[in-house]
């Protein structure tokens, strides 16, 4: 009996072979695994009886896959089951098939940069039996308030490091200045600027989306005044990557607060070869749009639910 995410695996590799026509070596490109990996796992899908004449599967959710793939010019999308629990359910699901995702595309050497947030968190309790001891984990934004330190920056890059036997680089600014002579200060210092220089030159980052300012995580970091929070609903903001502000286009938001943040800007994100953007939930959809339609994001993974309203949004 396989695991879930084993058994997606092969259903995703089946469909694309079996139903979409694609060449083991386009498999192999598009899954970011090898190519005698990808021949294995098709004939494992006929052994466990995945195939026959046609693909069968238990699994409901390919088609969504798909839809977002094709949508929103994905590499790849991986919806998992959610069914209106709460929210900690929800958030280590969407961790356990994550970890699934990473332990298949980060390579030894690779660099990984990592932003902050619960549904991160969730992630590295799940990595298992992948030794990368030259891949690089490195924060991508510096650390966020009055927040559990579990979901802060420097945690998580320090969590997925020893998860994947590999080495880190730890960010020791805030996420936040009230001002931009303290910016430039901060930036100046040697140790920062590295971190940031090899955050900008990831491979792959591994992202939250966070949602609309009135129920983020945010809201508890302790740096946003009223007046502050005001100005960001002015100005559109729906979500946040890397705790920088976008719009439901994918903008960036033309906000003072977008200055001020210690961490790499939307721009420098959307270069990065790979970005996986990780998040799910009914109060998350515009913002997830909004990262999709920026073209921010290259892999999500994501809900059912939330996935269904995301297709119907571009519709």
């Amino acid at each position: 009996m396989f695991l879930e995410d084993n058994l997606r695996l092969l259903i995703k590799i089946s469909t694309l072979y079996y139903g979409d026509n694609l060449t083991q070596d386009e498999i192999s490109k598009k899954l970011n695994i090898s190519r005698p990996a990808v021949s294995r796992l098709l004939k494992k899908a006929r052994e466990e009886g995945i195939v026959e004449i046609k693909i069968n599967s238990s699994y409901g959710y390919s088609n969504l896959e798909e839809a977002l793939e094709k949508r929103f010019g994905l590499k790849e999308a991986i919806v998992i089951e959610y069914q209106n629990e709460e929210q900690g359910i929800l958030k280590r699901e969407l961790g356990k098939a994550a970890a699934a995702l990473l332990m298949r595309i980060i390579k030894n050497k690779d660099i990984v940069g990592l932003s902050w947030g619960t549904t991160l968190a969730s992630i590295p309790p799940f990595i298992k039996q992948k030794y990368t001891p030259d891949a690089l984990f490195v924060p991508m934004v510096g650390g966020i308030g009055q927040v559990n330190y579990d979901v802060h920056s420097n945690n998580i890059t320090t969590e997925f490091a020893k998860a994947f036997g590999g080495k880190w680089q730890l960010l020791h600014a805030p996420a936040f200045v009230d001002r931009m002579d303290v910016k430039k200060s901060i930036l100046s210092d040697t140790n920062v600027k590295r971190v940031l220089d090899t955050a900008a030159n990831a491979d792959i980052a591994v992202v939250g989306i966070g949602a609309p300012i009135e129920s983020s995580t945010m809201l508890a970091s302790g740096y946003f005044g009223e007046s502050e929070i005001k100005l960001l609903k002015e100005a559109g903001a729906i979500g946040d990557l890397c705790s920088r502000f976008f719009d439901r286009d994918g903008n960036p938001c033309d906000v003072d607060i977008n200055d001020r943040v210690i961490g790499i800007p939307l721009h420098i994100l959307k270069d990065i070869n790979t970005v996986v953007g990780v998040a799910g939930g009914k109060e998350k959809v515009l913002s997830i749009l909004g990262a999709l339609k920026g073209g921010y994001i290259d892999i999500i993974v994501t809900d059912n639910l939330t996935a269904g309203e995301l297709i119907k949004g571009v519709s």
